[in-house]
């Protein structure tokens, strides 16, 4: 039987009663056809879209139904839409930055507090210092060291707030150079919430221009020290001391008035 108010087959219980199963509209089975064409990477980042009359007349749909599927892509990312433009959707490849902003809210919702947030950095990096020793990797000590360099050069510019957002982009690095996908994820997702609270930090504890740089300057001693145990194949170390900087990091990014501070993405 078949519940015409809203087209959803009502199958026959155990209980006599009849429960309602929702088939997908027309504009969600469109939108999956194109979500997956751009997820299999048959459509790439900046590819286009057909004009909205060939695909009208290719799927047979009207032009409310296209307009539909159009808008749940574009509040997924994977498109975007210039009004009354002649070249059709634009394809955008999925990204973490399209999702962290939604996952910052859920760990805002479920009382999450920054102390958390930069304890969890000790479950996956150690690891990718570890793996990387392990494989000996030139390539992903090179990286680092070109990345370190960097930073030495915004200490010596006195770019103190560029060099601790550079400082978040390192340790992504780290993850990015292991090669582990998932752990890259989950790390891209935590990026801008890393790199926005120790701005704000900072600014709400101004250090003296000397104590800024002795503290940079020793930062930079230590990733010098974990791009060296990476270039030697010690793994072991290379995690030993990962650790040991995180916990030192966490003490300094998460001060004791600041333990148990509640995660804040909407300010």
């Amino acid at each position: 039987m078949q519940d015409e108010g809203t087209g959803a087959s009502m199958p026959d219980r155990d209980d006599g009663f009849r429960a309602p199963v929702r088939f997908p509209k027309t504009a969600e089975l469109v939108a999956d056809d194109i979500r997956k064409r751009i997820v299999r990477g048959e459509l790439r980042e900046g590819d286009y879209l057909p004009l909205e009359g060939e695909l009208k007349s290719t799927l047979g749909i009207s032009r409310p139904t296209l307009r539909e599927a159009y808008r749940i892509l574009e509040a997924e990312k994977l498109i975007s839409v210039v009004r009354g433009s002649r070249t059709g959707a634009r394809v955008h490849a999925p990204t973490a930055k399209a999702v962290s902003r939604y996952a910052g809210f859920v760990l805002q919702s479920q009382g999450t507090t920054v102390r958390d947030i930069y304890d969890s950095r000790l479950g996956i990096e150690p690891f990718c210092a570890w793996r990387l020793a392990k494989a000996r990797n030139a390539g992903a000590a090179d990286a680092l060291q070109a990345e370190a360099d960097r930073l030495k050069l915004l200490v010596d510019d006195k770019r103190y707030i560029d060099f601790m957002i550079g400082l978040v982009e390192f340790h992504r690095m780290l993850v990015a150079q292991a090669g582990n996908r998932t752990l890259l994820l989950i790390t891209d997702m935590l990026h801008d919430v890393l790199a926005d609270h120790q701005v704000e930090l900072f600014k709400r504890r101004p250090l003296d221009e000397d104590t800024q740089r002795k503290r940079a300057l020793s930062g930079l001693r230590s990733f010098d020290k974990l791009i060296a145990l990476i270039r030697a194949g010690d793994a072991a170390g290379a995690s030993a001391h990962w650790q040991l900087h995180l916990v030192n990091a966490n003490r300094s990014w998460v001060p004791k008035e600041d333990q148990d501070r509640l995660l804040d993405v909407l300010d």
